[in-house]
């Protein structure tokens, strides 16, 4: 009898330890990306200049115009011979589409230049059996002029 009732004890115990592990992991699953989403956000909207393309939240693209110290911003939503101007507040911004293609530009510099590096080598190599020749060293000088060139 006494085994029965100190099982069961020891059962609920193990129960309410796997139950606050589980509560514990779902705030640090669920909290902490949402603190760091809200940091990225505000450090955008930090960010925001004259001249910065932007897509609001109602999906308008545009061009900040303006930006005033109450937290409205000014955005061009027209064409060039046809701008449209509106007036919006700060916090309806969603992307930062300049930020997003330096971003981009930047990655692709990155991931292009190992392989102009790569292709440097190669060029190398392959002279290293012939002989080294004024012709193999302009070669090497076009492959690096390319890959600064991508850059």
């Amino acid at each position: 009898m006494f085994n029965l009732i100190s099982e069961t004890t020891m059962g609920n115990w193990v129960v309410w330890v796997i139950f606050g592990v589980m509560i514990v992991g779902m705030i640090l699953l669920t909290v902490l990306p949402n603190k760091k989403r809200q940091k990225e956000y505000q450090q955008m909207q930090d960010n925001l200049r004259v001249g910065t393309k932007v897509m609001t939240i109602g999906r308008l693209i545009g061009v900040i115009t303006k930006v005033y110290s109450d937290g409205t911003i000014e955005l061009d939503v027209g064409t060039p011979g046809a701008p449209v101007v509106i007036t919006i507040n700060r916090e309806a911004i969603a992307v930062n589409l300049t930020a997003q293609a330096q971003a981009a530009a930047q990655k692709a510099a990155a991931a292009n230049q190992p392989k102009a590096e790569a292709k440097a080598e190669e060029v190398v190599e392959a002279k290293e059996g012939e002989e080294t020749s004024e012709a193999a060293t302009e070669e090497v000088k076009e492959v690096k002029k390319d890959q600064d060139d991508a850059i």
